[in-house]
């Protein structure tokens, strides 16, 4: 991967985002030439710089304001203050796995280092407000948000979303970009035609699924969050989670929170958290595993974000 004199200029999560090299999975910004909000560089490599080290081992090392990481056989990376990304890519390198770490934990770190709060999750939007689905990975967390996509519902986010306040203190989840990742299995049980989807690097069953119209470009109030956890039950159900959870709730399922600590960032991280469980509601949505559930869940929230059941 080279760097070009071209700049392609990107928006997601709110920010402007300038790159060296193209990342088509973004959303191509139209506004007016001035400062980047964050810059995607790619730099050549240098013998004896610290990001050519221990080339062919994992590593991950953060502190105040840098984050610095190797995929081995991939590329180098270090995110700076929130506003740069530096990728030093190894030869031959698959672009499309890099471009993966650079929207993934590349983009988390940036969030984090900007105090922007990285939920590990999915989020969709009706009538103005916004409803987060969290959980572990492999929870179900975008099926249920194409699901949702079906009865009206808009994607401001899939995997991850960005939580910012606004000046009266209402939490404000930022569009990431018009792109769900879903595996082929929900595919064919939601009926949707996997022909012409890319499957995502070293994922042949997973897919990358343009949101098209689907995808809400604006930042809309998070309202409601649902944690999605597996149960044996055979419908879905909604309850309450206890007030004393809240901040772990959020804490667990903050995308890339071993950053927090290291980056000096554990007191805004539990200030922000606070505020957040003060503002929404949040719930637990038990979803059977034993059978497929999630149009069944994805209107049990619609029912529920309209005041028709209560948990």
């Amino acid at each position: 991967m080279a760097g070009t004199n071209i700049v392609y200029r990107y928006r997601a999560f709110g920010l402007r985002i300038d790159s060296d090299f193209p990342i088509p999975e973004l959303g191509a910004s139209a506004g007016p030439d001035g400062a980047a909000d964050v810059e995607v560089v790619s730099r050549g490599q240098d013998g004896g710089n610290a990001l050519t080290d221990d080339a062919d081992r994992h590593w991950l090392r953060a502190a105040e304001g840098v984050v610095e990481f190797r995929i081995p056989r991939t590329a180098a990376f270090r995110i700076v203050e929130g506003k740069r990304i530096e990728v030093r890519a190894d030869s031959g390198a698959n672009e499309d796995k890099i471009r993966l770490y650079v929207l993934g934990t590349c983009m988390g770190a940036v969030l984090l280092q900007r105090r922007m709060l990285p939920l590990h999750g999915s989020v969709v939007t009706r009538n103005g407000r916004a409803y987060a689905i969290v959980g572990d990975s492999g929870a179900g967390k975008s099926t249920l948000s194409a699901a949702l996509l079906e009865l009206g519902f808009r994607l401001v986010s899939d995997d991850v979303a960005a939580v910012v306040f606004d000046e009266r203190g209402t939490p404000l989840v930022m569009p990431a970009y018009p792109q769900q990742k879903l595996w082929q299995d929900s595919l064919d049980r939601l009926q949707i035609s996997g022909s012409g989807f890319k499957p995502l690097v070293e994922r042949e069953a997973k897919f990358a699924v343009p949101a098209g119209g689907s995808f809400w470009p604006e930042p809309v109030p998070l309202v409601h969050i649902y944690e999605l956890v597996h149960s044996d039950g055979r419908e879905p159900s909604i309850k309450p989670i206890d007030r004393l959870e809240r901040c772990y709730i959020l804490y667990r399922h903050t995308f890339r929170r071993s950053l927090i600590v290291p980056s000096g960032l554990a007191a805004w991280h539990f200030e922000t958290a606070v505020r957040i469980a003060e503002k929404t509601g949040m719930y637990r949505l038990f979803r059977p595993v034993r059978v497929f559930a999630a149009r069944e869940s994805a209107r049990l929230i619609r029912a529920h974000a309209e005041g028709e059941v209560s948990p």
